[in-house]
């Protein structure tokens, strides 16, 4: 059977172009205004598809079932989000310098021709839009030609920056407490709603179960700034503002920072969390080893599959911080010159029949809010999922935020097993955090 693209039948072509802000165009320095109209094959690039039946491949896969003159070759970057990150900028910039080549030898930037350093269409984290906005490795869309009712507020407005649209929601997350349900029942507890809670039952029941209390991602990467951000903004503070403007100060970042500290010291967050990322801590509470775990929402269909050894035996509930919102946009790439399949492509991938897949077979928040109303992929957990990201908070819209998130890391991985350093940590972090936040 012929798998149709879940787009409006009839579509013009004048719809598609009008996606695209051709005024902001005019500020990009990249060669010639390109051609809008341009169809072929492209390249899409996304993160390792490690959902449950690799449901973004088989999404891809579908496409090119129907649109065999419109291929889309997809090309999975590295796992971790800072390694996924460089591989874009590298790649965005090599195609800047092939633009800006062809356009010194008066050619035309082979706009409509496929440009073997272009990645047409790619999948940004959230964090990352202010950023290739600023540097235009991606264009603006117009946002009156996307149904902005269609989705949920806050992974919406991840993808805008400056008063422009740069990307359309393909998936949204959030963190979750993930929970051993069978331990708390047989204990008569519910789980816990604050860090207080969390850390007296991390302290007293995990022991009494064999179990290690409390995992999570605090390996020296974006994760480790996430957990970071989570335990200050739950203390009062804040660093980034909305605006992207910095607000750290020492004490502020030390006192949030330093219930992190605290759990590594007295045990209930265990050594072994400090190498772990999202897989790492996903592994370790599958194998039964943790009674809490912080993660995000894929986590839970890999949890309770059928070969599972802890299926059925887990729980979800909100975390008893403020979440990080999380999660993935497609973005329109400057250096692409079949723009118009690009477009065709990006409302594909993120619409509600793709959104519902995603959600079904892997687990992937959907941003679309009628899905979470839908009563073909209800689940137990969903109204957790919406609640949690309706309360999410942005990591900060700045187009420095790799920069600030490697000094956390630079600066504070250490200190959780050397505590008497965090002072002097601190001290050098807020400098250097106010001279990233000024592109310095």
């Amino acid at each position: 059977m012929k798998i149709l693209e879940p787009d409006p039948a009839g579509r013009s072509r004048a719809a598609v172009v009008a996606l695209l802000t051709v005024a902001a165009l005019g500020a990009c320095t990249m060669g010639d205004e390109p051609d809008l109209d341009g169809t072929g094959p492209i390249v899409f690039a996304d993160g390792r598809d490690s959902s449950r039946g690799a449901q973004i491949k088989r999404l891809v896969a579908q496409w090119n079932q129907a649109h065999p003159r419109e291929h889309v070759e997809m090309v999975e970057l590295a796992e971790r989000s800072d390694e996924h990150r460089a591989q874009l900028v590298t790649r965005a910039q090599d195609a800047a310098a092939v633009r800006a080549t062809a356009s010194g030898r008066g050619q035309d930037g082979g706009e409509t021709e496929t440009d073997p350093s272009c990645y047409d269409v790619v999948a940004l984290d959230v964090t990352w839009t202010a950023e290739f906005a600023r540097w235009n490795y991606i264009v603006p869309l117009d946002e009156n030609a996307i149904d902005r009712r269609a989705f949920l507020s806050e992974p919406l407005g991840s993808a805008r920056h400056g008063g422009k649209l740069w990307g359309v929601p393909l998936r949204t997350d959030v963190g979750l407490l993930y929970y051993r349900k069978d331990v708390l029942d047989a204990e008569g507890l519910a789980p816990p709603t604050t860090w207080e809670e969390l850390r007296r039952q991390a302290r007293t029941v995990a022991p009494r179960h064999k179990l290690q209390g409390f995992i999570t991602q605090l390996d020296r990467y974006e994760g480790f700034t996430v957990n970071t951000l989570e335990s200050v903004w739950d203390t009062g503070g804040t660093v980034i503002g909305a605006d992207g403007e910095m607000h750290a100060r020492p004490e502020v970042i030390g006192k949030g920072f330093g219930r992190l500290v605290q759990g590594v010291q007295e045990g209930w967050i265990p050594r072994d969390a400090l190498s772990f990322n999202e897989e790492g801590a996903r592994s370790a509470f599958q194998d039964g080893r943790a009674l809490f775990m912080r993660n995000w929402t894929y986590a839970h269909e890999l949890l309770n599959a059928g070969d599972s050894p802890v299926a059925g035996k887990v729980g979800v509930a909100r975390l008893p911080t403020p979440s990080a919102l999380g999660g993935w946009n497609l973005a329109l790439s400057q250096c692409s010159g079949r723009r118009a399949t690009a477009l065709r492509f990006m409302r594909y991938l993120s619409s509600e029949a793709s959104e519902r897949r995603l959600f079904a077979g892997a687990g992937f928040a959907p941003a679309r809010k009628a899905l979470y109303e839908d009563p073909a992929v209800r689940r137990s957990h969903l109204p957790i999922i919406r609640a949690s990201v309706e309360g999410a908070r942005n990591r900060g819209a700045s187009p420095y935020y790799n920069q600030i998130s490697s000094l956390f890391q630079a600066r504070l991985h250490d200190v959780l097993l050397r505590p008497s350093g965090l002072r002097d940590g601190l001290g050098g972090l807020t400098t250097d955090l106010y001279r990233a936040a000024d592109g310095r």
